[in-house]
Formats: structure tokens, C-alpha cells, sequence
């Protein structure tokens, strides 16, 4: 006789059956107290590996853990385990983006205090240095606009450069 928690089994032909998270719980519970998984297996007719991975999902983020089938709906949480690590990884990259917008910016005051006596057109043009040499690692319009100068102003500057190096 089979045993089942939730009700009655689909039938036997069902191609892929879902089980409640209820149920899954309580399977769960039934390995934490001792029983033999293969057993319980045999008894309940399901596959091991499915009952091995529930008992992780519980072991890994408690009973809240042992989420639905399928993909969350909007608003829903997804894995709170998976959220945070996402959380941890969105963090380190900002961090990361940080150290490069401090690393422009400290480029952009040392370019401004050695030109404090020359005029604006020289302090442009060593903020356009700080820009060129940070080009790739942070976008050309965000340094442009933390800089206060022009983005067209800055590829200007480019091709000029461009042009008079080949000397």
C-alpha cells in the first residue's frame, strides 16, 4: 500500500507528478528521523535523487527553503539562500565600480591643481587626459558629466591628439 500525505497519488501514467510542498516536508521529516531513504523510496515511489535534493534544500535554508516547482511569480521570493548571494555579488560589483569612479575622480583633482594657474582650456584638457586614460573602464559620458566637461568636447580632443602625435 502506498502512503501519501496529500491525498491520492496521480495516476501511474502521469508523465511527471507534483507534489506538494506539504508532502515534501514531510518526506523530509521522515529521512531526519532515521529512515532508510531507499525504503522510503520504494514505499512512496519516487526516486532518491528527488528525495536527496529536497532533504539539501531544507539542510541548506531551513523548511522556508523547500520552494514550489517552477520559476516565482512576480512579487513572489525566489531562493532566499540564492538572493543572497546575489545580493553579495551586485554589492562587490558596485564596490568594484566605486574604486573606479574614486580613481577617476582623484585623476581628475590632480590634473586641476597642477593647471590652477593655467587657463580653463589647459584644465580641460588634462581632465581629457583623466578620461582617456580611464576610457574603457568606466563610460566616456558618465566621467564627461562628473567632470563638467563636454562628451564632444572630449572626442575633439581625441582626434586632435591623435593628429599631432604622429610627429
Amino acid at each position: 500500500m502506498r502512503l501519501c500525505f496529500t491525498g491520492v497519488f496521480p495516476p501511474e501514467t502521469a508523465s511527471m507528478r507534483v507534489f506538494s510542498r506539504q508532502f515534501r516536508l514531510e518526506v523530509v521529516r521522515r529521512i531526519q528521523k532515521g529512515e532508510k531513504v531507499a525504503a522510503l523510496a520504494r514505499e512512496l515511489g519516487i526516486h532518491r535523487k528527488i528525495m536527496y535534493e529536497w532533504g539539501r534544500q531544507v539542510k541548506e535554508g531551513g523548511e522556508a527553503n523547500l520552494l514550489p516547482r517552477g520559476r516565482p511569480k512576480a512579487g513572489q521570493g525566489g531562493n532566499p539562500a540564492g538572493g543572497v548571494n546575489r545580493c553579495i555579488t551586485d554589492l562587490r560589483r558596485t564596490i568594484a565600480r566605486q574604486e573606479l569612479v574614486i580613481e577617476f575622480f582623484k585623476r581628475c583633482i590632480a590634473a586641476l591643481r597642477s593647471s590652477v594657474r593655467a587657463e580653463r582650456r589647459n584644465a580641460d584638457k588634462r581632465i581629457f587626459e583623466s578620461i582617456a586614460a580611464m576610457q574603457g573602464r568606466l563610460s566616456v559620458e558618465a566621467m564627461c558629466r562628473w567632470a563638467g566637461v563636454s562628451r564632444s568636447g572630449f572626442y575633439r580632443y581625441l582626434r586632435t591628439a591623435i593628429a599631432v602625435k604622429p610627429e
